[in-house]
């Protein structure tokens, strides 16, 4: 649905395009560019997502990089031809709070923006499903594999009540959609810090050169967050100190190194030790 939306409106708005709209050329300089970027970002996250659902592919090692590449390459193509578009066609227009609405309304007429209500909201339920679906794989697999209707509730509940706090702040005025947009853009920068730094440290190769270069390019975008990246740390602090386990438990997670054996003729028990499950999280055997 979105990328019929996005052809429709670029294609059709395409004969409404004008050279005079290019000048001046990034009329806020590249302060400007920067501070665009990290809000960007926006339009392509969703890995994470992605990434507690793999195991329900037959064979991630070879089709996870044929999706990922796939999905990034239409998603760029997309964005990127969008965003000439509505440059070009727009104009001084182009700043307006919903300027895919102005390019359906150029390409198919009054009936664009309502088209564009329309695919916002399906669109908006269909990711909002595939985030509730990663996330509750996820709380399932760190639980161990039980405790499937716990975590889904969990969730659920976690995501409704921010929903009402946010709405609510919203419709008060006490929040704007540059910040509903800033905040959430930060926190998924971070969590791609995090992620690409793990893979400058564990992985080698021509692999490793590539997560260093997106990594420092990362930390650009992040700190291009402003504000925002101020509260994306002081989650990550939270978490970090909310998420260490407590030493009993890191003890009890090492497996011993050898296993007395009774002496000939005696028959003693042996403690199996802590077992392993499918995840290669340490779980106490009987």
């Amino acid at each position: 649905m979105l990328v019929t939306l996005v052809v429709v409106a670029v294609a059709g708005a395409a004969p409404g395009a004008r050279a005079a709209h290019w000048t001046p050329f990034a009329p806020d300089g590249w302060a400007g560019v920067a501070r665009a970027a990290s809000p960007l970002m926006l339009a392509f996250v969703g890995w994470e997502a992605v990434a507690p659902l793999t195991a329900r592919l037959r064979d991630p090692r070879r089709q996870l990089p044929r999706v990922v590449g796939t999905a990034f390459a239409v998603t760029a193509l997309l964005y990127l031809g969008l965003a000439v578009a509505t440059v070009a066609v727009l104009g001084p227009r182009a700043g307006g709070p919903v300027p895919l609405a102005g390019l359906l309304r150029v390409a198919i007429g009054g009936y664009g923006p309502v088209l564009a209500a329309a695919a916002a909201v399906a669109l908006t339920l269909a990711a909002t499903h595939a985030y509730l679906t990663g996330a509750t794989a996820l709380a399932t697999a760190l639980a161990g594999g039980a405790g499937t209707r716990r975590g889904t509730a969990g969730v659920l509940a976690a995501v409704a009540a921010t929903s009402a706090l946010l709405l609510g702040a919203a419709w008060a005025g006490l929040v704007t959609t540059a910040q509903l947009v800033t905040v959430p853009t930060a926190l998924f920068l971070l969590v791609y810090l995090g992620c690409l730094a793990a893979a400058v440290r564990l992985l080698a190769g021509a692999v490793r050169l590539a997560a260093g270069v997106a990594c420092a390019v990362v930390a650009l975008l992040l700190a291009g967050s402003g504000w925002a990246a101020l509260v994306a740390a002081g989650v990550a602090v939270v978490a970090v100190t909310r998420g260490r386990p407590a030493p009993s438990a890191r003890v009890r997670s090492r497996a011993p190194e050898s296993r007395h054996k009774p002496e000939a003729g005696r028959s003693e028990p042996v403690d199996p030790g802590p077992a392993s499950d499918v995840c290669g999280q340490s779980v106490t055997g009987p």
